[in-house]
């Protein structure tokens, strides 16, 4: 027996220097990635060569100048300052390598994972600089060739102008007279949100109005051989041509957020689950062996609540064991009836007649969450399927089944959506789209909804159910996209949500997954997230 556990000793210990040596080659320890110390240490390099890049251009520019073309470009040469160009692209990379000394090289030297994020920013910082310093290199030859072209090909940059200031005016005020107009006049009160979104449009309509103007200028001072400002004429043309392009961005994004104002739509909480499953392992061996050479065979199993919290308990080692006696192997479970639930045949996949001994234990375990959900859009409803959820977004909602997780009324942008969860239809009440304020027999006043939208009074009961203006204002006021709003019976009970008197008395929800699997009982908070230790564990003491 000494000698097997000397042999499995030495195995061990091969397997930590190998693990070691993997870790050393490949630089995946602890401390900064590989591929992100070496993007920071190439630094150096690319500055240097950025700057013999910018002093190459500058030689090239000195070349330029004594052309005959640059003759007739160098009263805007001197204007636009072209040669000090080169001069401040030297000093955006003497920036730039202070950048590197006294922010990224203090970091890379630490070497901790912890900095990732920070030697990240600053590479990119530097990144930017390089960049802008090669933009500024290059400047003097783009202005150039731009006002060579302005010179040379003068009508047909005007042309060209006319035609994508046309198109320009053309597109905005086919937008304002529309979609624009429309909505102000749809939504009054939506005005001032309306006119912010349609400022960028209008903003290039008057930058391309003043662009056109100087154009037209320059192409009438170049036809009349006045002193024309081709400088001014080359970039106003090119501003027209990146406003026409911007422009499609803009209103497309115009007409989306304003059809976003026709469109209601509710996401009702309709049931939810929890699903548990555990990995069990089995690991054979041989115990008359003197040497040890394990087999594995998993078993996954879906369980209850109660089977989980039992098998995923800190204090569990073994569940089952297999051990070798002069008479034959016996088997015993250390989980009593649970064991059987589990469906696992001891035997089962066993890898060879020599393997006389064995033991259980739960290897992984995981908590799946499902939702089903009511969705309502303009007044037409339908019911999903289970949709898979994360553990976060299921404890959130823990306690608003039945309820309105997410509302967007019409008259309402998707941003200003309300994603606090309220009684479904709550927040269409008050909205003369969907209805309007009646009284009822003593004089109080209720909601009475339009046509599909009734739907929202038959959620709960069979009976219509309509909301009262007290109840509506006390949200409206004070929960109204502020925080969850459940409301209250006349006893001052919760009327609304998990725990609230409508779900619990409502047919419809009482025979729903969650009901039925005892959702409604107060349930360990144990069960919830109880493997979370456990993944990548097993017994404290098996094999050999």
């Amino acid at each position: 027996m000494f000698y097997k556990k000397k042999q499995i000793l030495i195995c061990f210990i091969s397997l930590l220097f190998t693990a070691g040596l993997i870790v050393t080659l490949t630089g995946c320890g602890p401390g900064l990635p590989k591929d992100l110390k070496s993007q920071a240490k190439s630094i150096p390099d690319r500055i240097k060569d950025a700057q013999s890049s910018v002093d190459k251009h500058r030689d090239k520019y000195k070349n330029l100048t004594k052309s005959n073309d640059f003759k007739r470009v160098q009263k805007f040469a001197v204007k636009e300052n072209w040669a000090g160009q080169f001069d401040l692209a030297h000093e955006e990379l003497n920036r730039t390598k202070k950048l590197y000394d006294k922010e990224l090289l203090p970091l890379v030297k630490k070497n901790k994972p912890e900095l990732v994020s920070a030697v990240r920013l600053q590479i990119a910082r530097i990144n930017k600089n390089i960049l802008n310093a090669t933009r500024l290199s290059n400047f003097a030859f783009i202005r150039f060739s731009a006002i060579i072209d302005a010179i040379e090909n003068a009508e047909s940059l005007h042309s060209d102008a006319q035609k994508n200031a046309s198109q320009i005016f053309n597109t905005v005020n086919r937008v304002k007279t529309n979609s624009f107009e429309k909505a102000n006049s749809d939504f009054p009160d939506l005005k001032n949100k309306i006119n912010i979104r349609f400022t960028p449009l209008s903003n290039i309509e008057k930058q391309s109005r003043n662009n056109l103007n100087i154009v037209a200028d320059a192409y009438k001072a170049h036809t009349t051989g006045s002193n024309a400002d081709y400088a001014a004429f080359s970039i106003s043309s090119q501003a027209l041509a990146s406003n026409l392009v911007k422009l499609e961005t803009l209103e497309k994004k115009f007409t989306q957020e304003i059809a976003q104002l026709y469109l209601s739509y509710t996401k009702i909480l309709k049931d939810m689950k929890e699903e548990y499953v555990v990995v069990i392992k089995r690991e054979s061996w041989n115990e008359n062996s003197d040497y040890y050479n394990p087999k594995f065979v998993t078993f996954q199993r879906k369980v209850n609540s109660e089977a989980y919290e039992t098998l995923t308990a800190d204090n569990l080692d073994t569940i089952a064991a297999i051990t070798a006696g002069f008479t034959g192997s016996k088997f015993k479970n250390h989980i009593g009836r649970l064991w059987t639930t589990l469906s696992i045949k001891p035997a089962e996949q066993w890898p060879s007649r020599s393997h006389n001994a064995a033991s259980f234990y739960v290897e992984d375990s995981k908590e799946v969450y499902f939702h089903k959900y009511t969705l309502e859009e303009n007044g037409d409803t339908k019911d999903t399927d289970w949709e898979k959820v994360d553990e976060s977004f299921y404890e959130a909602n823990f306690d608003f089944l039945g309820m309105a997780i997410l509302s967007k009324p019409y008259g309402v942008f998707e941003k200003d959506r309300l994603t606090q969860a309220a009684p479904p239809g709550m927040a269409y009440v008050g909205n003369s789209k969907y209805g309007e304020w009646k009284k009822d027999n003593s004089g109080g006043s209720f909601w009475s909804w339009y046509g599909k939208y009734a739907l929202f009074s038959t959620l709960f009961f069979p009976r219509p159910y309509y909301y009262p203006y007290n109840s509506w204002n006390s949200w409206n006021s004070g929960y109204r996209n502020n925080r969850p709003y459940f409301g209250k019976t006349g006893q001052g009970a919760q009327k609304f949500g998990t725990q609230g008197s409508f779900i619990k008395k409502s047919s419809k929800f009482q025979s729903s997954t969650f009901a039925k699997s005892g959702g409604f009982k107060s349930q360990s908070a144990s069960v919830r997230g109880a493997g979370a230790n456990l993944r990548g564990g097993g017994p404290k003491n098996k094999g050999k």
